[in-house]
């Protein structure tokens, strides 16, 4: 068997393979662009409760918990959100009284599951706000003795 190599079929050989690893590269490309999207778009942020620990076999993390209706949830948990959201450094926006977050904020139950607990326990809470009244005095003494070693 003869393969014939003359100059015109090597050069759509190598036109042809470009093609292929162009075509590879974007679809990497792609990919990527459309994960980062997938997981830095915005989700409604729901209460998460444990789904109970019966002994059965998990597979995922996320298994172990689930997604709290309304009434499940004491009324602390919508007064008290954002102050631990903000807390806690996550990004969130209100639309019509209703918060979102990121999809990977939402997709860690675990942690979602701690901001329901923080925000329905009251002695946390009183206690976190007691320590936030404090540091911002001792933040303004601060700022006020800088003041006075500029003058």
């Amino acid at each position: 068997m003869r393969i014939n190599l003359n100059y015109k079929n090597l050069k759509t050989h190598r036109a042809t393979s470009r093609r292929k690893v162009f075509f590879i590269l974007f679809s990497f490309v792609l990919s990527g662009l459309l994960y980062y999207y997938w997981q830095n778009r915005y989700v409604e942020l729901h209460p998460v409760l444990p789904n109970g620990y019966d002994r059965q076999i998990v597979f995922t993390h996320k298994q172990l918990f689930k997604i709290a209706e309304p009434n499940e949830v004491s009324p602390d948990y919508y007064k008290n959100i954002q102050y631990v959201l903000d807390r806690s450094g996550v990004d969130y926006i209100v639309r019509n009284k209703k918060i979102y977050v990121k999809y990977k904020v939402m997709n860690d139950m675990e942690m979602i599951w701690n901001y329901t607990t923080q925000t329905t326990n009251t002695d946390w809470f009183k206690r976190e706000l007691e320590m936030d009244s404090i540091n911002r005095i001792y933040k303004k003494q601060y700022e006020d003795s800088i003041r006075k070693l500029k003058l």
